[in-house]
């Protein structure tokens, strides 16, 4: 009987890891092109800058 228990704790804390893990998976695939695109924008605010002040 122990052994079936034990089993089951193990599957059960592996469910929960993989889901976890999935979360995190899609977490990061979700907020990776708003990071690229954040990074356009602000190089595309730093050459507007310099194309309005030439001298400095």
């Amino acid at each position: 009987m122990f052994d079936v228990i034990l089993l089951f704790i193990i599957a059960f804390a592996g469910g929960i890891i993989a889901i976890i893990g999935f979360f995190v998976i899609l977490g990061r695939r979700i907020s990776e092109p708003k990071k690229a695109l954040q990074q356009r924008i602000d190089n595309l605010e730093e050459e507007v800058w310099k194309l309005k002040n030439p001298k400095v």
